[in-house]
């Protein structure tokens, strides 16, 4: 039993002498990388200007695409309609479905905490029924 103790306390202590070490190697590359961006490299900033450029260009040519095949195929644009009004006739009857979920949920809250009232009502009215008969019957 001591020797599996001793084994996990050496696997124990090297996990955490390797995390220091990799946390200590990390936090020096990014200190590199951040006095190479500053020294002028600038590669991050120019990699994140080029994906902005390519997005919006992207962008513009599906629009430019889209815009083109609605020509071609009015059907399409009917479609694209017809879409969006059945989207929102989903999210239309979807909300309305989720509110008077909610009411009836509210109501029948409030009915079951009525009828738990009053059960806990006619059980103390039986208790004390039950209670004055044992007086009674322990009187005569």
């Amino acid at each position: 039993m001591d020797l599996i103790r001793t084994l996990a306390y050496a696997g124990l202590g090297l996990s955490a002498e390797n995390n220091e070490k990799l946390k200590d190697k990390f936090n020096e590359l990014v200190e590199a990388g951040k006095k190479a961006d500053t020294e002028g490299k600038n590669y991050i900033g120019d990699f994140f200007k080029t994906v902005d450029s390519t997005k919006e260009d992207f962008e513009a040519n599906f629009e430019k695409n889209k815009e083109k095949l609605m020509e071609q195929f009015p059907m399409l644009k009917e479609l694209e309609e017809r879409l969006n009004q059945t989207k929102e006739d989903v999210s239309t009857k979807f909300n309305s479905t989720k509110a008077d979920l909610t009411e009836k949920a509210k109501t029948a809250q409030k009915d079951i905490k009525s009828k738990a009232e009053d059960i806990s009502k006619k059980a103390n009215e039986t208790k004390e029924e039950v209670e004055n008969k044992i007086k009674r019957a322990t009187k005569k």
